[in-house]
C-alpha cells in the first residue's frame, strides 16, 4: 500500500505541475516549450499520463483486488522509460544532469512499484 501511496503523491504533483505550468518541463529536460503545439503535447504527454497514473495508484489504494496489476504495469512502464532514457543518454550523450537523475529516480520507482507492491 505504501508504494501505491507514494506513486499517487508523486504523479498526481507531477501531472498537476505539467498541465498547469507546462515550462517547469524546460528547466527539467531544456526542451523548448516555444509554440502552443509544444506547450499542448508537453501537458498532454507528461501531464495527461501522470494525472491518469495518479488515478491508477488511487484505485490501487481503494480497490486492493487491482494493486498488484496495477503496481506490476506501472513499474513495468517506468522501466521502459528508463530504459529509453539510458538507450538514448548512450546513444546522445546529454549534458544536462538532470537526465541522469530521471532515469535514476524511474529505475527506483520501477523496483519500488514492482517489488514492494504489497
Amino acid at each position: 500500500m505504501f508504494s501505491a501511496l507514494i506513486g499517487f503523491l508523486l504523479f498526481a504533483a507531477f501531472g498537476a505541475a505539467m498541465i498547469l505550468q507546462p515550462q517547469l518541463l524546460t528547466r527539467l529536460t531544456n526542451l523548448e516549450l516555444s509554440t502552443p503545439e509544444a506547450r499542448n503535447e508537453a501537458r498532454s504527454a507528461y501531464g495527461g499520463l501522470a494525472a491518469g497514473l495518479a488515478l491508477a495508484f488511487f484505485i490501487a489504494l481503494v480497490y486492493s483486488p487491482w494493486r498488484q496489476p496495477i503496481l506490476l504495469t506501472a513499474g513495468l512502464a517506468m522501466w521502459g522509460a528508463a530504459g529509453a532514457r539510458g538507450y538514448a543518454s548512450w546513444l546522445e550523450r546529454p549534458t544536462s544532469p538532470n537526465i541522469w537523475i530521471a532515469l535514476a529516480a524511474e529505475g527506483f520507482l520501477g523496483m519500488l512499484f514492482i517489488f514492494f507492491a504489497g
